[in-house]
């Protein structure tokens, strides 16, 4: 097993405001809707979350790094899911990002799709919910130190 170097964890983070790295997010998602066809819905209300960076070695800086994960929300019935997220799918692919994961399940019916862009270091997520007729996008930030700030060292 090889170990960390000092070097490797104190690479330069990439820089962002939280509001720009919100306001990325929420284009993402509109997008991703976009791409299944759906509108965006205000009931349940988009939930976004911002984290302190936790690092390998669990460390933590003070430094004012933050991630962000948002998800918003689309009323569908449940059989048109699955036809949904292949069209999300296929525009993702298309878009350099990396599908990990993905799963119909024809039966129920639902399905869970997840993906990875390699080159902007961001996740992604599009499947069925609960309550039954709602799919979620969601989209995962990588690590951002704020403008300005200094990067603490470890």
């Amino acid at each position: 097993m090889s170990q960390q170097s000092n070097d490797d964890l104190n690479k330069p983070l990439p820089r962002q405001s939280r509001a720009n790295a919100l306001t990325w997010a929420k284009q993402y998602t509109t997008t991703m809707a976009h791409y299944a066809g759906v509108k965006i819905s205000r009931d349940p209300a988009p939930r976004e979350s911002f984290e302190e960076c936790v690092g390998r070695n669990d460390e933590v800086a003070d430094d004012g790094r933050f991630t962000l994960t948002y998800a918003v929300y689309a009323h569908l019935d449940q059989n048109r899911h699955i036809e949904a997220i292949r069209k999300v799918r296929q525009a993702l692919e298309q878009h350099a990002v990396k599908i990990t994961s993905y799963e119909e399940r024809t039966a129920r019916p639902e399905v869970m799709l997840y993906g990875y862009h390699e080159k902007e270091h961001f996740s992604l997520i599009a499947d069925s919910v609960k309550p039954p007729n709602l799919l979620r996008f969601s989209v995962s930030t990588p690590c951002f130190l704020p403008p300005g700030a200094e990067q603490q060292r470890f």
